[in-house]
């Protein structure tokens, strides 16, 4: 089996030295009796290209980063579901999707909430990095920003001034805050592996995908790599 990976996903996948990594690497490893062979790409474009092409045979994702939408691809079980957290900053004066509709809202350029911001009317805007996304929100040319949970939580890890003023009465720290905007609408990204015109490996996949479920592995390859377990709805 052929598997196209990204080759700076981490903790999804890493492609160094010609070894593949990562909690995709290992799904697909598990998926099947059959040898592997990964091949690395740089953009999640050159990966459908790939698809199409019929260089690989599946590939991994949110089905929001794939061109589902328009049925080029085919789509199995998710396998994860990877909540998402809109915010904004704590000085911020859109506190709410409905007033932050057809507002500029930033996401990573690799993200996966393209779809999902554009069903709730808001308009997305790219960053190539969280960094670059945390100052254009400081600097009030977006409204509010969205992250996988697991990005977040990573990045507030590294910026506590985000999380806590050290001074409670300095306006210039609280106003750096960060607020969670909650919303059903606001929902997880689903994963999926994804096939082009090839529904006999996508019946396959969805087997291993159930048994997986069933004997605890997703769980397990969610806690290894995402350190915890988000392989339920």
């Amino acid at each position: 089996m052929t598997v196209g990976i990204l080759k700076d996903n981490a903790p999804y996948s890493t492609f160094y030295h010609r070894k593949a990594r990562g909690l995709e690497p290992e799904l697909a490893r598990k998926m099947t009796d059959d040898s592997v062979t990964f091949k690395a790409y740089d953009t999640r474009k050159q990966l459908e290209s790939a698809l199409k092409k019929r260089r690989i045979q599946i590939a991994f994702g949110s089905i929001d980063a794939f061109n589902v939408n328009q049925d080029v691809f085919d789509v199995s079980e998710p396998y994860l579901y990877e909540p998402n957290v809109l915010f904004r900053r704590s000085d911020g004066k859109k506190k709410t999707i409905k007033k932050l509709e057809n507002k500029p809202v930033g996401m990573l350029k690799d993200g996966n909430q393209t779809y999902l911001l554009k069903n709730v009317l808001l308009k997305p805007r790219s960053f190539k990095n969280i960094k670059t996304m945390d100052k254009a929100l400081t600097d009030g040319k977006i409204y509010a920003a969205i992250l996988s949970d697991y990005e977040y939580s990573n990045y507030l890890k590294d910026h506590p001034e985000h999380v806590k003023a050290a001074d409670a009465t300095n306006d210039e720290q609280t106003e750096d805050l960060f607020v969670k905007i909650s919303d059903p609408a606001i929902t997880s990204s689903q994963f999926v592996a994804v096939t082009y015109k090839n529904e006999k490996l996508l019946t396959k996949i969805n087997s291993a995908i159930v048994s997986m479920h069933d004997d605890g592995t997703l769980q397990e390859l969610s806690q290894k790599y995402l350190g915890k377990d988000i392989s339920l709805q």
